[in-house]
């Protein structure tokens, strides 16, 4: 009975990989729109993380866009399934696996990019080429700055979190959201070093923060909060998905933003290399 399980199991992965491969070049819905952009020449210069947690069929249709773009040079998708292994046969995409090791595999994985320019994407949502680009380009400009389409900003009574997004010209936040963010892989050991000096756990069942720190840690490394940009995307709704998650996690989120308030100017307690 196993056998005739791992045998149905890699026909449906084999019969979605070909799906989505002939559905490559439709039509998003209106508030996103996948396929070309009419930029011509373009050379590949961006790696994209996903993480994959129990959605490996969003993951797939993901990855179904996203290789055919053209400044997409390289996907990386972390595999937090111990149990459950995930395949994409394509010469864009690496799989790393590894047991349930939560939302700071995202910032691992980006350590190991190829590429100066990282996208960090979830895998709950789906966005156009040009929308894409225009992460990239953002980073070209200024490589010392988060680009997100999603902001956070604190409210008057310095609680998490008022929106910042949907914008039709750039707009500073305090934080981003790592649902589509792009900054630079020389920047991410900032992350670290800011959850080692602040003592967090980042735990994703009380709505994670690791968007948070790392909007503090690359403002403190370079004096530059993120900017909000204009883009396209759709949610990508499924069991367990972030765009689903409900519950009581203001109060968490707003712990882990004032703490980093009271970090981002204080002394480093690392020491500087001589």
């Amino acid at each position: 009975m196993r056998g005739l399980v791992t045998l149905t199991n890699a026909w449906l992965t084999v019969w979605e990989q070909a799906r989505g491969r002939r559905q490559r070049a439709a039509r998003l819905p209106r508030n996103g729109e996948a396929g070309v952009s009419g930029t011509a020449g373009v050379e590949p210069f961006a790696t994209v993380v996903i993480l994959n947690w129990q959605r490996p069929a969003n993951v797939r249709v993901i990855l179904d866009y996203y290789v055919a773009y053209r400044q997409v040079a390289e996907i990386i998708v972390w595999n937090n399934n111990g149990g459950q292994t995930f395949a994409y046969d394509h010469p864009k995409v690496r799989v790393i696996h590894s047991a349930e090791l939560g939302l700071n595999t995202r910032w691992a994985a980006a350590l190991l990019a190829g590429c100066g320019c990282v996208i960090v994407a979830d895998d709950d949502l789906i966005s156009d080429e040009a929308t894409i680009e225009g992460l990239i380009e953002s980073y070209r400009h200024d490589p010392d700055r988060a680009y997100t389409l999603q902001g956070r900003n604190p409210t008057p009574a310095n609680e998490y979190a008022l929106h910042v997004e949907d914008v039709r010209e750039p707009t500073e936040a305090m934080m981003h959201l790592t649902r589509l963010t792009c900054l630079g892989r020389q920047h991410v050991p900032h992350y670290f070093v800011a959850l080692e000096e602040l003592g967090l756990r980042i735990d994703p069942a009380t709505g994670g923060g690791e968007d948070i720190v790392m909007s503090f840690a690359l403002t403190r490394a370079t004096g530059k909060r993120p900017l909000v940009v204009p883009g396209r995307y759709r949610d990508l709704p499924a069991p367990r998905a972030i765009a689903n998650r409900q519950g009581p996690q203001q109060e968490h989120r707003t712990q882990i933003m004032r703490r980093c308030q009271a970090w981002l100017d204080g002394p480093s307690r690392i020491a500087a290399p001589p």
